[in-house]
């Protein structure tokens, strides 16, 4: 989103292409929007915001995998510090784990982050559990 002065008002546009995105959530003036939802046989399992750690991720038989798309706001307040890694829960209720994890918070004002999941062909995810902020995944899930 951009915004423009214009004689004394604020236009504000959107530049680029629109996409489906969830309702943001906030938990310790960490603003999170869930912006997508893709279901392939591979990841990339870099830390978040992202960095120089890189390794790859490969869907094994009866697999697939989930790279959830999150974008973060920092707002004022927020208070750097040791963060869980998210978790997604399937439609089943069944909850899977992530290796990507957060490195250095609050060090960049706005970024995006892929989270990768291993999980079983066919699960449909529902939401991601962020500290204590449950991100619902349905509207952008494919």
């Amino acid at each position: 989103m951009r915004r423009t002065a214009l004689a004394g008002a604020v236009v504000v546009g959107f530049v680029g292409v629109l996409v489906a995105q969830g309702k943001p959530q906030t938990s310790k003036n960490l603003q999170m929007t869930p912006t997508s939802v893709e279901l392939t046989d591979k990841g990339s399992l870099r830390d978040c915001p992202p960095g120089t750690n890189t390794v790859n991720s490969v869907a094994r038989a009866g697999e697939q995998i989930a790279n959830v798309t999150v974008a973060f706001k920092v707002l004022p307040g927020f208070a750097p510090g040791p963060m869980k890694r998210p978790t997604v829960t399937a439609a089943d209720g069944k909850t899977y784990n992530t290796s990507v994890q957060f490195v250095d918070v609050g060090s960049v004002p706005e970024f995006s982050c892929t989270f990768v999941y291993r999980v079983p062909e066919g699960t449909k995810l529902k939401s991601m559990q962020v500290e204590d902020a449950t991100l619902d995944l349905s509207a952008v899930a494919k």
